[in-house]
């Protein structure tokens, strides 16, 4: 039902906010997703009007080597492995609205391991609709076939990676000017997720999820918000058999600042609770918290840290899965054409229900060229090791990759 209500009232707001593209008048190029390009719009990349809409179409390219491609303690598996992904992204304005939407297609092909070839494709839809100087509503539809890589969750380990398919909307309504001393955020949503082959090991993982929130915030200081955010998420598995349905709410108070030019960030912390239908689980209750700091030492290179607490849905062990992250990122342009991005990130899962504890660290590096305004270069290495109490779930993992990104 939640789907069936948010769906009609996307379609509503944008056939109300958008019916002047109707009437065939002109519309405004819309910004594309990187600010340089927004700031210099010669530089970005090239596209081409189709009535009221202006199309950015691209590709990438990657060429890459997986040392173990299944994340397994022992007798690694090794490939190599070229993936081509097409693109194209559509947007469109009219007056304050802004509208975009974004096909992809993932073709990844392995050398020493065909039975893992894979197509992903999606389809994601936005809206930006302007009611006043106070009201909004931004929209979201998507669909997405996927697949899990085989190794990559606990569901039992098959022939080829099991595939799904994705769909969903959601939105989120504000109230509140910029400057004003309050304002809210309501926010709702409702996404399915549906595999489509390996029934066996694949039927207990079907669920619905639905989800709804708002956010108070209320400003001490000119750049300084104090917020209370609460949000309900229900959890519906389509197993008759299956005991994992919950219902889980997250309360979090926090600030958001901008205190400097060089720092801004949100912190949130509180309470999850977990609980579930089926008497043969046991509820949970966590702390939780989400933080995001951004500190820009130089106009030219940046520091994204990273922190957050929440559950995850159990694939095969124990209940569900509590993950504790934390992540940093130094993103340096050295050049109009090159830059450099260095990641590290660890995590914690704990399985509920299951003696199972793992700690993951991830040590990242890429680097992109840009060639030419429509024609980037680019290399990337990650690692990844993974310890746990349980040995079999223990992995070590290299990944290279050299991409090619191209535009008109």
């Amino acid at each position: 039902m939640a789907l069936k209500v948010l769906a009609g009232l996307g379609a509503a707001a944008i056939f109300a906010a958008g019916s002047a593209f109707a009437q065939g008048q002109p519309a405004q190029a819309g910004a594309t997703p990187d600010a340089a390009t927004q700031a210099a719009a010669s530089t970005g990349p090239g596209s081409f009007p189709v009535g009221p809409l202006t199309v950015y179409p691209g590709v990438n390219l990657a060429l890459g080597h997986d040392d173990n491609l299944f994340l397994t303690s022992t007798a690694a598996k090794t490939s190599n492995y070229v993936v081509l992904s097409p693109y194209l992204r559509a947007e469109g304005r009219q007056g304050p609205h802004k509208f975009d939407a974004t096909l992809r297609i993932d073709n990844g092909q392995y050398m020493s391991s065909s039975a893992d070839n894979y197509t992903n494709y999606s389809l994601l839809g936005n809206g930006d609709v302007v009611f006043s100087g106070r009201a909004g509503l931004r929209l979201l539809a998507e669909y997405r076939h996927g697949r899990d890589p085989r190794g990559s969750n606990d569901a039992a380990f098959t022939a080829t990676p099991n595939q799904y398919d994705n769909y969903g909307v959601g939105g989120v309504f504000r109230y509140g000017a910029p400057g004003a001393q309050g304002r809210i955020e309501i926010d709702a949503g409702a996404f399915r997720r549906r595999y489509t082959n390996n029934p066996a090991a694949t039927d207990s993982m079907n669920h619905d999820t639905n989800r709804i929130g708002g956010t108070f915030y209320w400003r001490v200081m000119p750049r300084t918000e104090l917020l209370a955010q609460a949000s309900y998420t229900d959890y519906n598995y389509q197993q008759s058999t299956s005991t994992l349905g919950s219902t889980e709410k997250r309360y979090l108070v926090g600030v958001k600042w901008e205190a400097t030019a060089k720092t801004t960030g949100t912190l949130k912390i509180g309470r999850l609770q977990k609980d579930f239908n089926s008497p043969a689980q046991q509820n949970t209750s966590n702390s939780s918290w989400d933080a995001a700091i951004r500190w820009s030492p130089l106009t030219y290179s940046v520091f994204d840290f990273v922190t957050n607490r929440q559950t995850y849905e159990s694939t095969g062990l124990g209940s569900t899965i509590l993950g504790t992250n934390y992540g940093v990122t130094w993103s340096h342009v050295w050049s109009s054409r090159l830059r450099t991005q260095v990641l590290a990130n660890y995590r914690t899962d704990d399985y509920k229900g299951f003696p199972r504890n793992d700690d993951t660290t991830m040590l990242g590096l890429r680097a992109s060229y840009e060639f030419r305004r429509w024609l980037r270069f680019g290399a990337e290495y990650t690692y990844w090791n993974r310890d746990s109490n349980i040995n079999t779930f223990e992995y070590k993992r290299n990944l290279f990759l050299l991409t090619v990104g191209a535009t008109l």
